[in-house]
């Protein structure tokens, strides 16, 4: 059983009123007719990325969520549902981990995963248009020479990083080849706009495992495949949109739990000892983490992750020892560490941060060179994250009278790293703004109000 430690009553509220009231919102309300597309062509539009794309959302790829996948919300607002296709999985979907998170009770929130497995509903509408396959990272794009191992990790369930999304969504004639890759997958198509985002996943597996997962991805080999994917889309002829790669500091998988913890007055920070601490009824104790180099003092700069949840409650129930000693430090894999004295950009955060800016610096010098238009959702996310914390935690995201804050059940599902529905719906909003300003579009914007958020709920 995973606990949220602390809820705003504003999100319990939320929650009640969605399960009472999810099943009565109408998707087809969302169609606009008739649409101002201006220079942009959306009649074979075809969306590239990752899960982020995918419409995947409370660690799952399912049916209910994805259908509010960022792509598909943009192709229904333009009238061009019928022909944007999907890779469809039945609830409960499938997940990248334990299974899909539910929720199971209001006050306390409390979620559990589902381990029940759907299946995939659409695999004869192969090429699909949403090319969003979760766990993807950019050298899938083009494989150049399998050197991605895609087709390895698409097709030999022995191997530890074997993906089943790839070969759900990928043509099974393509993953076939000696070097199969997603570009083959959109020029079939005959695309005329393209939607580009892929990159989160370079950094994002080092981040969410602490360090101790998935290498980054060098910025040099990124630019390369950045460049060489940019040539490959521009050859297409089509329109394309790409997207910047948000800083890891502003989603709730490495923020939120320590805001929590703090708000629910579990830990302090120490202006004094520049430490954390931990509140207990003997007094304050420093917060001890693993870090490169052995067990040090948690600092301000060091963030321990949702995945450390649990074991927080385990400490918080006597069920697990207090993290105040260095041989009892809260284990690293839970932490993204942030600089303490060592070498200049060696610690974990560093190192993240670092490759994201490279990223984006790439992302931004390529798009301007090949005339493509560009989604800052790095600037957009940055500003929420800032209005969150400047409001102490009671503002985020405003649109449509809504307050979507970047915690998990408001912008974000409760897995921390991707949207809810509406802040799907928010993606795709800014997609359409980005749109109407390049391409002289007039594309009416989503009323996200009228987006239910969809939390699951377990039965």
């Amino acid at each position: 059983m995973n606990y949220l430690l602390t809820h705003s009553k504003k999100l319990l509220s939320l929650v009640l009123i969605l399960a009472l009231f999810t099943a009565c919102e109408d998707y087809q309300d969302l169609d606009v007719d008739p649409v101002d597309t201006g220079d942009a062509d959306f009649s074979s539009y075809v969306a590239v990325g990752n899960s982020l794309t995918a419409g995947f959302q409370n660690n799952a790829l399912y049916q209910s969520g994805q259908k509010y996948s960022y792509p598909n919300l943009i192709a229904r607002q333009v009238n061009q549902s019928e022909g944007f296709t999907q890779p469809i999985i039945s609830d409960p979907g499938i997940s990248s981990g334990d299974g899909r998170i539910e929720l199971t009770n209001l006050d306390p929130v409390q979620t559990i995963t589902n381990s029940s497995m759907g299946s995939p509903t659409t695999q004869a509408e192969k090429p699909f248009a949403n090319l969003g396959i979760p766990g993807a990272v950019l050298v899938d794009y083009l494989n150049p020479n399998n050197s991605g191992d895609l087709k390895e990790r698409a097709t030999d369930d022995s191997r530890p990083d074997y993906n089943p999304f790839y070969g759900i969504v990928i043509e099974q004639s393509e993953l076939a080849k000696d070097a199969p890759n997603l570009h083959n997958q959109v020029a079939k198509q005959d695309p005329s706009l393209v939607t580009f985002w892929l990159g989160n996943n370079d950094v994002l597996g080092f981040v969410t495992s602490g360090g101790e997962g998935q290498p980054i991805t060098n910025p040099n080999d990124f630019d390369q495949l950045y460049q060489g994917s940019a040539q490959a889309l521009g050859s297409t002829g089509a329109n394309v949109v790409v997207y910047n790669i948000p800083d890891v500091t502003t989603i709730p998988y490495v923020f939120y739990l320590r805001t929590q913890l703090e708000q629910q007055g579990a830990i302090v920070y120490n202006e004094e000892s520049q430490s954390y601490q931990l509140v207990t009824e003997q007094g304050n104790f420093d917060i001890y983490i693993e870090a490169n180099g052995g067990s040090r003092v948690m600092r301000q700069a060091d963030f321990p992750l949702l995945s450390a949840q649990e074991y927080f409650a385990q400490v918080q129930a006597g069920e697990a020892q207090p993290p105040v000693q260095p041989q009892t430090a809260i284990p690293d894999q839970l932490v993204l560490d942030g600089p303490a004295g060592g070498p200049q950009g060696s610690s974990e955060l560093e190192q993240a941060a670092g490759a994201v800016q490279q990223y984006n610096a790439t992302i931004e010098n390529v798009a301007a060179s090949a005339g493509f238009t560009v989604v800052d959702i790095n600037q957009i996310f940055a500003e929420t994250f800032n209005t969150f914390q400047s409001s102490g935690g009671e503002e985020g995201y405003q649109t449509n009278g809504l307050n979507l804050r970047p915690v998990p059940g408001e912008l974000f599902s409760f897995d921390g790293v991707h949207p809810t529905n509406r802040g799907s719906a928010v993606i795709a909003n800014e997609t359409i703004e980005a749109i109407n300003n390049s391409m002289n579009a007039g594309i009416e914007k989503i009323n996200v109000s009228k987006i239910p958020e969809g939390f699951p709920v377990a039965n």
